[in-house]
């Protein structure tokens, strides 16, 4: 079938009816706000099968609340015909159930970051923690180049709580939608921020405050020999357009911020890649820090290698990545046409 004709399959599979959509999403927001504030608090404190156990019951039950459910598993199906058979996996049924399960054990992975984060720590496996150790000896600070998979600033959390001084730079996704009330914002900052941030060394550094700023913020971290996170698969902002370098990625073309590699190259400080990945039991997850990218052959050279081991470890575990329904995102991306669609995914904790 012609790529274009599957694009629109994928932007038809997108639409739905604005009045029915806002009524969904108004009930999904109040079984979120219960789920985030009471239910996944309480069941964090359980021992961890129990406690994961009631993470893929919520998760079962958005599966089978999911708005117009028929309509995603065939966006889902298109999406697959247009980034190719080997990035999603044959059953789309399964990759949306899956997709709510880990969703919302990601929730009980955020609050079981209480204290000094024990309860989560024991169920993370951390392999090539070497390397960041070899990284840190040679005073530069490293920049950890991840992508939105699996339960990622969660487990990051862990090398903060761990000894490991480590920042985010990105953007916490409810600042930036217009639909998304200052009430709810305020009780996302309480829920979900303020527990991350309890395990960082400073304040989230926001793209959006301006270039300059975000430069100097991100290369004070490494010249005090911290680490410095980034997900590199973020969709670009209309504003940073002019900015992004076309690289494959995920059976397209994706326009993505090469920031990564320019930090490292201003500051000195190595890229090591890292990638979390939930486990078949949902409780376990394992954390992988790589060696040092290669710097060489210029910004682009660098910057498709870090593109490269993002778009083998998402395909690796495809139920673990954050936007197959992101839509608005995907476009944004270049994986998805440039159409007007309704983003169909949930904000955190879906």
């Amino acid at each position: 079938m012609p790529v274009a004709e599957v694009a629109a399959d994928v932007a038809r599979a997108g639409d739905s009816k604005v009045g029915q959509a806002a009524a969904q999403w108004g009930l999904r927001r109040g079984g979120r706000a219960v789920y985030w504030g009471v239910l996944a608090p309480l069941a964090a404190r359980l021992p961890a099968p129990l406690a994961y156990r009631v993470g893929c019951a919520w998760g079962d039950l958005t599966y089978r609340m999911w708005p117009d459910r028929g309509s995603q598993l065939e966006y889902l199906r298109s999406l697959r015909r247009l980034l190719g058979d080997d990035v999603i996996p044959d059953d789309v049924e399964r990759l949306m159930r899956e997709f709510c399960r880990y969703r919302a054990c990601e929730v009980i992975d955020v609050m079981r970051l209480h204290g000094r984060a024990e309860s989560l720590r024991s169920l993370v496996e951390i392999r090539g923690q070497e390397h960041l150790e070899a990284a840190l000896e040679k005073g530069r600070g490293a920049i950890l180049c991840s992508a939105h998979l699996g339960s990622y600033l969660s487990v990051f959390s862990l090398l903060h709580a761990g000894g490991f001084p480590l920042t985010n730079l990105g953007r916490w996704d409810w600042n930036y939608h217009d639909a998304v009330s200052p009430a709810e914002r305020r009780f996302w900052d309480v829920v979900y921020s303020r527990r991350v941030l309890r395990h960082r060394q400073r304040p989230n550094i926001e793209p959006g405050h301006g270039q300059v700023q975000v430069a100097v913020q991100a290369a004070a971290a490494l010249r005090a020999n911290e680490l410095l996170m980034i997900c590199s698969d973020a969709a670009p902002i209309p504003a940073d357009r002019d900015r992004t370098v076309e690289a494959p990625f995920l059976g397209g073309r994706a326009r993505l911020l090469p920031g990564v590699v320019g930090l490292a190259e201003l500051t000195g400080a190595p890229i090591l890649m890292a990638f979390s990945y939930r486990l078949e039991d949902y409780r376990h997850q394992v954390l992988e820090i790589s060696p040092p990218v290669s710097l060489e052959g210029g910004t682009e050279a660098a910057f498709q290698r870090c593109v490269s081991a993002m778009d083998a470890a998402i395909k690796a575990h495809p139920r673990d990545w954050y936007f197959w329904f992101q839509q608005d995102d995907l476009v944004q991306l270049g994986l998805l046409p440039e159409a007007e669609t309704e983003s169909t995914a949930a904000r955190p904790g879906s």
